[in-house]
């Protein structure tokens, strides 16, 4: 054999080894890579498997933060006057900060309160601080991300917003 053969040889072997290996992977867990070549025939994974290479495991829903490093805004979707502002009281008072002052919600005739989180990089804190509020302080309030009629209304420094309903309302005037 010449050496231009032999060549061609060795390269085309190292093309295959390389195929091989990037065919099956390589371990996450520190285990051994599988053989490039076996006597025994090769298994596949079965159709049960849970993860594949291409799947990332889901991260665990970050804890609530402490109420000074949340920001809100309180607006009010009912007739009741100052239902919004007795919102920003009740949320204050518990150490959470105002991104911007009560105001009164675009529309009225909201029967249930809805806790709404902003979305986009940090939206699952916002969810996660979202969820207690709304479990500690308006028990029923529904957990939304920020709907897109709000944008303008709300600054973009607040994280949390609650629209306070009727639900809310009949409560501070009973």
């Amino acid at each position: 054999m010449n050496l231009g053969t032999a060549r061609i040889i060795v390269i085309v072997a190292l093309v295959v080894a390389g195929a091989v290996v990037l065919a099956n992977g390589f371990p996450d867990s520190g285990e051994a890579a599988a053989p490039a070549a076996s006597s025994t025939p090769s298994q596949t994974a079965s159709p049960s498997s849970t993860t594949t290479p291409s799947q990332t495991p889901a991260s665990p829903t970050p804890e609530p933060q402490a109420p000074k490093d949340v920001t809100f805004m309180a607006l009010n979707g009912t007739e009741v006057p100052g239902a919004g502002a007795a919102a920003e009281q009740l949320l204050t008072q518990k150490g959470y900060v105002i991104a911007q002052t009560a105001a009164d919600a675009p529309s009225k005739g909201v029967q249930t309160t809805t806790v709404y989180y902003r979305g986009g990089q940090g939206a699952d804190q916002n969810k996660s601080d979202a969820t207690e509020i709304a479990a500690k302080y308006f028990q029923g309030a529904d957990v939304k991300k920020l709907d897109t009629s709000l944008e303008g209304v709300v600054p973009t420094t607040a994280m949390i917003v609650v629209v306070v309903g009727q639900d809310y309302a009949d409560s501070l005037v009973s």
